[in-house]
């Protein structure tokens, strides 16, 4: 049976978990509806806090992943998992060891997990994990764990949608050094030394201790042990007490940066519902009209339309708060042709010079 978005977006802003399976699986496959369902929930976003979970392969992140959700619950969190796994070679879909172990954590309703392929993604994070998070965050989680596969720059990826950011490391395989060379771990909110119960856990500790003094600013370091629970109440916690920090707006700024002109539209069209004080989209539809191809497109046309019951008013409110809120994105927008009349605006979205 067909749902609109309207319906879906109604179903995963009430907390539905079949409804947000099915809202996940259309981002998967199809951005422009996936974004469009985004615009759709932009007044329930920016609650949940979402954390970074990244390092390389065999580092333990499922396993921490899976630890961390467990204590969360435990202090009364509601919380999703998004596993980025590598592509099946066969199907293109993901493989799903992470979601395997990091598993269902209670059978209350009060976690979800959703694994999803890279399907090639250079970064290690699919193009519509963004969209993905957000749909979590909508869905009402108070907490979104996304666990990266750990390769190339997955780092780089995870840390423009994350609020806080976890880098991984386990003892002994002297990935320390190479990550200090490649600058990822000024990226880090907090180091975490996973398998502390073993031997080497001390000396990887204390190798990125000893190389704190090339960071700007120095993550602080913990050692965590998933058999022992050494140091996972402490993690859990010190994540739980950035929750609302501002770090959190100044991430935002930077992820509207590196957007592309589509995700960027996205996101004003969603900000503009949630900061004009009138109910405009009852009277306004606001679409792209045409777009070039690629990240680095050099304009995006949008087109403004009248519905019954609107009236110019709602064109000079929306126009001006798209001007003001692309400003703020490092972006210009223009009018390019009104015909108020006729009920349509056509304007121009582009990088400013």
């Amino acid at each position: 049976m067909s749902v609109s978005l309207d319906d879906l977006a109604q179903r995963v802003a009430a907390g539905e978990r079949p409804a947000l399976a099915r809202a996940l699986s259309l981002a998967e496959r199809d951005a422009e509806s996936g974004a469009a369902l985004v615009a759709r929930l932009a007044k329930n976003l920016g609650r949940a806090h979402v954390v970074g979970i990244t390092g390389p392969p065999g580092a333990g992140k499922s396993t921490l992943t899976g630890v961390l959700v467990r204590h969360f619950l435990q202090l009364g969190q509601r919380v999703a998992v998004l596993a980025v796994d590598p592509s099946s070679p066969v199907t293109g879909g993901a493989l799903l060891g992470d979601r395997f172990r990091i598993g269902e954590c209670a059978d209350d309703g009060r976690s979800f997990v959703r694994s999803t392929a890279t399907r090639g993604s250079l970064g290690g994070l699919t193009a519509a994990a963004g969209q993905m998070v957000q749909l979590m965050d909508a869905a009402g989680y108070d907490l979104v764990l996304v666990e990266t596969v750990g390769t190339g720059q997955s780092e780089g990826d995870v840390a423009r949608i994350a609020d806080t950011l976890l880098v991984i490391f386990p003892p002994g395989l002297g990935d320390e050094l190479q990550a200090i060379k490649a600058g990822i771990l000024e990226l880090a909110d907090f180091l975490v030394v996973t398998k502390s119960d073993v031997a080497g856990a001390a000396q990887a500790r204390q190798s990125l201790q000893s190389a704190a003094h090339v960071w700007r600013k120095a993550p602080p370091i913990h050692a965590v042990s998933a058999v022992t629970g050494e140091g996972i109440a402490v993690l859990a916690e010190t994540v739980l007490g950035r929750v609302g920090t501002p770090r959190q707006v100044m991430h935002t700024s930077t992820q509207r940066a590196r957007a592309s002109l589509a995700e960027s539209f996205e996101i004003l069209r969603g900000e503009l519902e949630r900061r004009l004080p009138s109910d405009w989209s009852g009277s306004l539809l606001l679409q792209v009209r045409h777009a070039a191809h690629g990240e680095q497109a050099a304009h995006l046309g949008v087109e403004c339309s009248l519905l019954p019951g609107g009236g110019a008013f709602q064109f000079g409110a929306v126009a001006a708060g798209l001007m003001l809120l692309a400003a703020e994105m490092d972006l210009d927008c223009v009018v390019e042709e009104l015909d108020a009349a006729g009920g349509t605006m056509s304007l121009v979205l582009r990088h400013a010079a």
